[in-house]
């Protein structure tokens, strides 16, 4: 008959440590699992929530532009060559650098199809607006003194000709998912536009509703938006 060792008994059961331990990560999944969805639903208001606290500092850096330049906001490149409708709304907005905003930083939204492989900066440049560095449209040939409730900036469409949003997160105008837009306006404004605001006959190409009749807010018409104004998607 085997006697038990005595310096190294016999264990028949977990420790009071053992249990603890197990019921204390047991407690964690718990916790985690439970806490998957909020985050997944409070990630994407505190996104927005940046959104629109960008296109305020961007809105107030094109006022104190365009209270240097007769009141008009930027129409054409920094070398002084009009913007025309081949262009990208970068080279309206790197008029306000480093004048009037210190960072492009405001520009960018990592989320966006449009800011996928952002190029990179080279010594000297950083004040460029490059490619996929940049999530808005512009609207050009806009001043201080134009309709309060017209826009200048917005989350960027699918494309400076199809002005629509897109329902798919990962194609380009997709990052709020076809269900909202943050529209920096002529008053110096910035807000996101959505439910009501939003037009979704078609959820899977979305814009938001002028104030008076309901038509897509990015279409110039001579009443709105004035003649000859067009817009600029990223580059």
């Amino acid at each position: 008959m085997k006697t038990p060792n005595p310096i190294h008994p016999t264990r028949n059961g977990s420790t009071l440590m053992e249990v603890l331990f197990v019921g204390f990560v047991a407690v964690i999944l718990m916790l985690l699992f439970n806490a998957l969805p909020i985050f997944s639903r409070t990630a994407p208001k505190g996104r927005m929530t940046d959104s629109v606290s960008n296109a305020k500092q961007i809105m107030t850096a094109l006022k104190m532009y365009a209270g240097d330049n007769d009141g008009k906001y930027p129409f054409t490149r920094v070398d002084g060559t009009p913007l025309g409708p081949g262009d990208f709304s970068n080279r309206a907005f790197e008029h306000l650098m480093p004048k009037y905003s210190s960072t492009k930083k405001l520009f960018f939204n990592k989320t966006s199809a449009w800011c996928r492989n952002p190029a990179g900066d080279r010594s000297g440049d950083s004040y460029l607006l490059k490619r996929g560095q940049n999530d808005w449209n512009y609207v050009v040939g806009l001043a201080e003194d134009s309709d309060g409730r017209w826009p200048v900036i917005a989350t960027a469409t699918a494309s400076a000709t199809s002005l629509t949003y897109s329902n798919v997160k990962t194609a380009k105008g997709g990052v709020w998912e076809g269900n909202d837009a943050v529209v920096g306006y002529v008053d110096g404004s910035a807000r996101v536009e959505g439910g009501p605001g939003m037009d979704s006959t078609d959820k899977t190409k979305t814009f938001p509703k002028r104030p008076d009749n309901g038509a897509n807010m990015f279409i110039a018409t001579p009443e709105w938006l004035g003649p000859g104004s067009f817009i600029l998607a990223p580059e």
